[in-house]
């Protein structure tokens, strides 16, 4: 699964948990996984220039 959807996944789990009232530390930990999922996104698709290059499609 590439980093895309597994954002797309975890911001839906993560908009769920809100409407549900959950424990915030269990709403904390979805974000960060989100911010680890962002990252890993931008490290696939940046190139050492630091220039952003057109997704793989």
């Amino acid at each position: 699964m590439d980093a895309k959807t597994r954002i797309k996944i975890a911001r839906n789990l993560l908009n769920n948990a809100i409407e549900m009232n959950i424990n915030k530390k269990v709403i904390f930990k979805i974000s960060q996984r989100i911010d680890e999922y962002i990252v890993m996104y931008y490290r696939e698709y940046e190139d050492l220039k630091g220039e952003f290059r057109k997704e793989k499609k």
